[in-house]
This record gives C-alpha cells, sequence and structure tokens, in this order.
C-alpha cells in the first residue's frame, strides 16, 4: 500500500511532497533544523560557563579541564538529539559532523594527560578557547538556521540532477574503472616511466616522493591536478556499483570494489589521514549508512573499525613515506624510530595535532600583542586551483612559506615548531583573520557548504545511491574541515569537478 503523502508548511514554491514513513526528504532536513536549533542553545550556555570560568578562576587546572569535559559533552547533542528522537540516521548529515568535530580536532588535546594543550598552556587560555569555540559554534548554528529555508530551496534545486539520473549497475562499475584507469594512464605519460609513476603512487612523504612533488608545483604539474580529483573518485563509484548490483559475485562489483580498496591504499602509502580518509569516506559511510539499523553486532563491529583506523592513521603519522617497506618488517622500523610499535589503537595516545595549544598561544597574542592578519588565507585558500603557472602572483598561504615566516605568536610559545605548515582548528584561522568579526565570516562560508550539501538529503530515500555517495562525502568534508579551511576546499574539488561534468552531460544530451 502506498505510503501516505504530505506537504510540508513551506512557502507554494518550496511545497514538497514528503514520505514520512521513509529517510530523506524535507522532513528530515527538518529534523535537522531542530537539532541546529537545540546545538546553538547547548552552546550559548557553555559559553557562559567557558566565560565566568576564565573570569573568575583563571588559575585553576582542575576547572579547566571540567570546561573541556562539559564541552565534549556540548559537542555530543547531535548524538543525544538523536537518541531521544530515535532517528539515528540525522547523524549522517553535515551539521551533525561538524558540531561533533571539536571534540577530535580540539577538545581533546586540552583534557587528556600528556598532550601539548594540557601540559604548556596556562588555565586561562584553555577556557577562554572553549569559550571562543562556543562561540564559533553558535555563529554555525545560528546561521545555518536564518539561512535554512532559502539555501534548502538552493540545494534541492541545485542537485535536481539526482532524481533524473538512473543509470543501471553496470554503468557505475565502468565510471569506477574508468576513474582509475585514465588517471593512471595519465601520469605515466606526465612522468614519462613506470619507475616514476610507482614511486608517486608508493613513495608518500619520503624524500623521492617530496622531490617528484615539488618538481610539478608552480609549473606545468598544475594542470595534472584533475587527473587526481577523477582518481579521488574511485571509491564513491565503486561503491555505488557494489551496493547497485543483486548479485555481488559479478565480476563487475568485484572489480569496482577491488579498485576502490586499492585507491584507498595507493592514499594510504602516500602517508597524508586527510587524503586517505577522504577517498575512504564513501566506503564507510556506505557501510555504515546501509547498515546503522542492524542492531548492537553492527555497533561492535563498527567501533572496533574505529581503532582501527586509529591505527592506520598512526601509523600514517609515525613515518609518513616508504610505508610497503615499514609493512614489510615493522619491527626494524619501529627500531629505527625509537618506538614501542609502528602503531597504536588506544585514542587517549595517538598523534594529536597541536590545534589547542596553537589557537591558547593566538588567543594570548592577539589582538594585545599583534594585529590580525586579514583575509588573505582565506583568499589564497578559495583561489587555491588557478595554477599559478596562470596567475603567477596570486596570494601564498602562510603555511606554505619557509620558517623563517613563521608567525611570531608561535615562536613566543615554549615549543620549537619545525615548520610552519601548521593548523590551528577552523576556529584558530577565523580568530586570527580577524577576531569576533572573524569567527563570523567563516561560520557563513561554512554553514553555507553544510547547508547546501545536506540538502542532498531530500534525494537520499529510494533514488539510488548516487545521492547517498555525494551525501556521504558531503558529511566527510564537514567533520575533516574542522582541521582548517583549505582541508575542506581542496578536498572539495572532485565532488565539485563531478557536479560539474554531470550538469555539462546533461546540457550536451539535450543539446544532441
Amino acid at each position: 500500500m502506498e505510503a501516505t503523502k504530505h506537504l510540508i508548511g513551506m512557502p507554494s514554491s518550496f511545497a514538497l511532497p514528503v514520505n514520512r514513513k521513509r529517510s530523506g526528504g524535507v522532513l528530515d532536513l527538518q529534523e535537522l533544523k531542530k537539532l541546529s536549533k537545540s546545538c546553538l542553545l547547548a552552546q550559548f550556555c557553555a559559553s557562559y560557563v567557558h566565560f565566568f570560568s576564565s573570569l573568575l578562576f583563571p588559575g585553576s587546572h582542575s576547572l579547566a579541564v571540567t570546561c573541556g569535559v562539559l564541552a565534549i559533552l556540548i559537542s555530543l547533542t547531535p548524538v543525544f538529539y538523536a537518541w531521544s528522537k530515535g532517528r539515528f540516521q540525522i547523524l549522517f548529515s553535515c551539521i551533525s559532523v561538524f558540531n561533533l568535530a571539536p571534540i577530535w580536532f580540539l577538545y581533546l588535546e586540552a583534557v587528556l594527560p600528556g598532550y601539548d594543550a594540557f601540559v604548556y598552556t596556562k588555565p586561562v587560555y584553555r577556557m577562554e578557547a572553549f569559550f571562543w569555540v562556543s562561540v564559533f559554534m553558535i555563529f554555525i548554528n545560528f546561521f545555518y538556521l536564518v539561512l535554512w529555508k532559502h539555501m534548502t530551496k538552493i540545494s534541492i534545486k541545485s542537485f535536481s540532477f539526482l532524481q533524473d539520473i538512473k543509470l543501471k549497475p553496470p554503468v557505475y562499475a565502468w565510471l569506477t574503472i574508468l576513474a582509475f584507469a585514465i588517471p593512471m594512464l595519465g601520469y605515466y605519460f606526465y612522468y614519462g616511466s613506470g619507475e616514476k609513476l610507482w614511486i608517486w603512487l608508493t613513495a608518500g612523504r619520503s624524500e623521492k616522493g617530496e622531490e617528484l612533488t615539488a618538481a610539478a608545483v608552480g609549473g606545468i604539474g598544475a594542470f595534472t591536478e584533475p587527473l587526481k580529483w577523477v582518481m579521488q573518485l574511485t571509491p564513491m563509484f565503486g561503491a555505488i556499483a557494489f551496493v547497485s548490483f543483486r548479485n555481488k559475485k559479478h565480476y563487475l562489483p568485484v572489480i569496482s570494489l577491488i579498485l576502490s580498496v586499492l585507491v584507498v591504499f595507493i592514499f594510504f602509502l602516500k602517508g597524508s589521514r586527510g587524503t586517505m580518509m577522504f577517498v575512504a569516506a564513501p566506503l564507510l559511510f556506505f557501510l555504515f549508512y546501509y547498515n546503522w539499523h542492524k542492531g548492537i553486532k553492527f555497533w561492535i563491529t563498527a567501533g572496533l573499525m574505529l581503532f582501527m583506523i586509529i591505527g592506520i592513521m598512526e601509523f600514517q603519522v609515525r613515518f609518513r613515506g616508504n610505508l610497503l617497506d615499514v609493512i614489510a618488517n615493522p619491527e626494524q622500523a619501529a627500531r629505527e624510530h625509537d618506538l614501542q610499535s609502528v602503531t597504536t589503537f588506544d585514542p587517549s595516545k595517538s598523534h594529536r595535532d597541536n590545534n589547542t595549544y596553537l589557537f591558547c598561544l593566538m588567543l594570548k597574542g592577539y589582538p594585545d600583542k599583534y594585529e590580525f592578519i586579514g583575509f588573505n588565507d582565506l583568499l589564497a585558500t578559495l583561489v587555491n586551483p588557478i595554477p599559478r603557472a596562470i596567475w603567477p602572483g596570486k596570494p601564498v598561504l602562510g603555511g606554505s612559506q619557509d620558517l623563517d615566516h613563521q608567525a611570531q605568536f608561535i615562536l613566543d610559545g615554549p615549543l620549537t615548531m619545525g615548520t610552519t605548515s601548521l593548523t590551528f582548528s577552523v576556529v584558530g584561522e577565523a580568530y586570527m583573520a580577524k577576531g569576533f568579526f572573524g569567527l563570523m565570516v567563516y561560520a557563513l562560508l561554512l554553514s553555507l557548504f553544510m547547508l547546501f550539501f545536506d540538502g542532498i538529503a531530500y534525494y537520499t530515500a529510494g533514488r539510488g545511491p548516487l545521492a547517498a555517495g555525494m551525501l556521504g562525502v558531503g558529511v566527510f568534508l564537514s567533520f575533516w574541515g574542522f582541521r582548517s579551511l583549505f582541508a575542506l576546499i581542496s578536498f572539495l574539488y572532485p565532488i565539485v569537478f563531478l557536479i560539474v561534468a554531470i550538469r555539462m552531460f546533461r546540457m550536451l544530451k539535450k543539446v544532441l
């Protein structure tokens, strides 16, 4: 029997039918709006606690840790909300994971003993950092609420192609094969030999790998970036192909899955956690998205997978390059690097970027000692895809400059940083740009992004896995983008490339 359909109370131009008995649709989008409101209220209350704690008890280490624990609990609001409503699928959204992201990228460093912010930062600056993070999250959720109706309408219209595209499973399988094969051939002809291609695939951040990467910076190599974007789409196409085939033993879904895992392994060897997780995101998202309702056994397995992922990322951080050699003889590699083991699966002992430590140094220096730097890094991030061969004078990111350009507020701290390529979280970037106003500008941009990709949820019910795959990419970008705006924008290129390609294909199809 056909399920009853309702019209949500919205303007007539946006009165879209929604099935209440299925996931996806405007109903779920309205649920995200309510979730965002809950997060805003929770962060608003927490901001008062952090502010008055730093004001009244600036030297209390125990209170600073307590504020950190409170900040973690507040960031878990999406989980509490989903639990109370019995709608766990709303956690597979951009606004949900962005509200959860501060736990991993900021708060744990301030509450776990032994990490930089916990050890080297005075309590008052930790509590002040928690306050500014709350302010930023208030802006995020405020803009999400204010712009929800308008941006959701734009998003649903922008992704309308998702209801028209009805590709058969073999098509997705062949797209997977092409997304892998075309870049491989392109890079082979660009490097001119199989040996150099092998170095590009496996050397990672070793000396040979860095030399190969440096040779492409600023020259013709910049024009090969679209090849990498296409290759990074392989796991998404592969995941779609695999779930679309009823017969999983058919050779096409098997090949699609193998190529998807191979691409994830290639980017694992490259030593970048962010890039590896980006290409793995569609596979992981599909696994969770289609199985979250299967009970405690699945979630125990999922929990174990989380620890495995932490171990894999820790492995990358410890060695960076020539990971095949490390895998071949892990005990020797550990001894050579004076380590007890090649990795750890314990989240409390794994590597933590010192985002909070650096953000606290920033709060100590700005604006009392130094002037805010403005929006140069924001502009440099937005124009990054333009090759320097076309625009030689385009803005340069602060993290791309030599060590003698390291910010003075970092040099003021007790720790020596051997690179300018540092992250302070997107909150730190926003604050360093223009303080309170910078937080507003960055929050507005990120809210627009999340609203745009959350609109895909309208198409996730019964309209094929392509919508779920694209939503999965958006969800990952929302989480990892909290680390830095550059991470979000740079990982956005492949999915934008895909959207543009689909739209061009539709236009050509209509013309022909």
